[in-house]
């Protein structure tokens, strides 16, 4: 079970005051730990805005120190700060990111990006400024607000299952703690904790579903897992908020909604599915017996089966509606009966041709029975599938008496084969002309009908020539060449190179900051992914050249270049990652793609 992040209606609040002389400035934050009232200085003014490293002892002198929120863990900025003698610190956060409660080794308070921009500012008009940290409070909060470092579904799952399946609080949750120094990468060790702390992740929301899970089978010994997913999923409570507190979430955010252990016990229904469901459906998940659909491939209409198994003792009706947007249509019988302990099979119709191409729609099942009511979402990304359907007519309009010539035309774009089934009816008033159907069987004059298998599209031969690349690996630097590409955690960097690659002709090359290349260049995020790939796979990213497709974190180290270099009689553009390194332990990584 996936689960996202979000707040609960507790809080820990604190103020930092900015004083000099009779302007002040008071920005609200978030903190769990003592107050403190010192100088308040930039970190950018020392060399170091993020605070990554420890800075030398002796460098302040007990001033409240200004870090930018990034790159590194946010604990370790204080530390870093303590180490030079600063007795307290401010961080802010560059962009809207949410604010966390760490154990910070010196006074702190964590501010938003809109806090931390007028604290910029008023540094900037003011000097001499003194700082008062408040110390934090436990206050009310808003709950049901996602978190900003929550991971999100989105329109580039291709599995058929959507996630994640649910949210629970995981933002200042109360945890336990090692009162343990923990040793730093400098060699010393960080002064003793305490028993507890109030931290943030999908690490404190998680525990929050394994122990729903943990009550629910104590409540229903005999219930399965897929049972269990089903109660927390349908009985989710969905009134959330994204990160801007505002703007209303969706299931790319929080799947079934965040959970609600009032209702998960006594949920009325249940939709589960056996592993050898997802066996049977490895390919078409949607088809699976999932407490929630998701169509990652929307070709216009589509209709797919559930059955719910009633939890009730007794024979039970149960009401169906749906909540969609104007463009979609969702076709349900309005009332199933479902007996004691049985189960109910029905029909979900999902119509969403009058959706634009790549665009992604939302709805909601609604199952009610008195006050029962069992949630299952919908959601669909319009697209064309592989098997693409064209039809046209030549002329498309004529007189009566007259004819025109018609031509459907079904293409394979994937790479397996493709079993097809179509039927065409023509319109009203129209007939078939005896004998003129090729291809296809004709019925009454009225309609057509193909049954068949298409072949997998072939991938082009690509050839290699013998050898090595020119000159083996060869550091850019070794020539004089500066870093000249800047790559975030994920990002991807486009450059004008003219070559042909298996038969075509390209102008552009993206580098990408996990170790692959896009021929022809990156063009949207799905052409970005740290997770590689099996080849050849039809989902982006595609067209790709991948010497160490692996998670690599260039935000925080390496080297990365992207020049056009010749000897003369050939021309290369070459691009380099230069000790990129590894997402997670920090290994170094050096490898080039050479294009001739």
């Amino acid at each position: 079970m996936t689960v996202g992040a979000s707040t609960n209606d507790r809080t820990y609040e604190a103020t930092v005051t900015l004083t000099d002389g009779t302007d002040t400035l008071e920005l609200d934050g978030a903190s769990i730990t003592a107050g403190y009232t010192a100088d308040v200085v930039l970190a950018a003014d020392y060399g170091d805005g993020l605070c990554l490293t420890p800075f030398p002892a002796g460098t302040f002198s007990g001033q409240i120190v200004v870090c930018e929120r990034g790159a590194i863990a946010r604990v370790t900025k204080s530390y870093n700060v303590q180490q030079g003698g600063a007795g307290g610190m401010i961080l802010y956060n560059p962009v809207l990111q949410g604010l966390s409660t760490d154990p910070h080794y010196v006074p702190s308070i964590h501010i938003e990006n809109d806090a931390g921009a007028a604290l910029l500012d008023f540094m900037a008009t003011h000097t001499g400024v003194v700082g008062t940290l408040s110390g934090g409070v436990e206050a009310a909060g808003q709950g049901d607000v996602m978190a900003a470092f929550s991971s999100r579904g989105g329109p580039g799952q291709s599995l058929g299952i959507s996630k994640p399946d649910i949210t629970a609080p995981g933002v200042q949750i109360l945890a336990g703690n090692t009162p343990l120094g923990v040793w730093q990468g400098d060699g010393g060790m960080g002064p003793y904790g305490e028993w507890f702390q109030a931290i943030g992740g999908t690490s404190m929301s998680s525990p929050h579903i394994a122990g729903s899970a943990a009550l629910l089978k104590a409540l229903h010994p005999d219930w399965t897992p897929g049972q269990i997913k089903s109660a927390l999923m349908t009985t989710a409570w969905d009134d959330v908020v994204k990160e801007d507190g505002e703007t209303p979430a969706d299931p790319f955010d929080y799947g079934s909604g965040r959970v609600d252990l009032n209702k998960a016990g006594n949920p009325g229904l249940t939709i589960s599915a056996t592993g050898q469901d997802f066996l049977d459906h490895e390919t078409d998940l949607w088809n699976a017996n999932y407490p929630s659909l998701y169509v990652p491939v929307m070709p216009g209409r589509i209709t797919v089966q559930r059955t719910v198994h009633s939890e009730l003792s007794g024979r039970s009706w149960w009401r169906l509606s749906v909540d969609s947007p104007d463009d979609v249509h969702v076709y349900v019988p309005r009332w199933i009966r479902v007996p004691g302990n049985g189960d109910k099979t029905f029909n979900i119709t999902v119509d969403a041709r009058d959706v634009p191409m790549d665009e992604v729609r939302h709805a909601t099942l609604y199952l009610k029975r008195g006050h029962k009511t069992v949630r299952f979402p919908i959601t669909i990304v319009r697209r064309q599938p592989v098997v693409t359907l064209e039809q046209n007519c030549d002329p498309a309009s004529f007189a009566r008496g007259e004819t025109t010539d018609c031509t459907i035309t079904i293409a394979n774009n994937s790479f397996d084969e493709a079993t097809v089934s179509l039927v065409d009816f023509l319109p009203w008033r129209l007939r078939l002309v005896s004998g003129s159907v090729v291809g296809a069987d004709e019925h009454w004059r009225r309609w057509l009908s193909y049954e068949g298998t298409l072949a997998g599209a072939a991938p082009p031969e690509v050839t290699v020539d013998a050898g090595f690349a020119p000159y083996g690996y060869l550091p850019l630097s070794s020539i004089g060449a500066p870093p000249n590409v800047t790559h975030s955690d994920e990002s991807c960097t486009n450059f004008s190179a003219n070559f042909v690659y298996a038969g075509e002709t390209y102008s552009a090359i993206g580098m990408v900051s996990n170790g692959y290349a896009v021929v022809g260049g990156c063009t949207g995020n799905d052409d970005i992914s740290y997770i590689n790939q099996v080849l050849p796979d039809p989902g982006p990213p595609n067209n790709v050249l991948a010497p160490f497709w692996t998670d690599l974190n260039p935000s925080v180290g390496g080297n990365y270049y992207a020049y056009s270099i010749g000897d003369g009689v050939n021309n290369w553009m070459v691009l380099e990652w230069e000790d990129a390194p590894n997402y997670g332990d920090g290994l170094p990584n050096s490898f080039q793609i050479w294009v001739g």
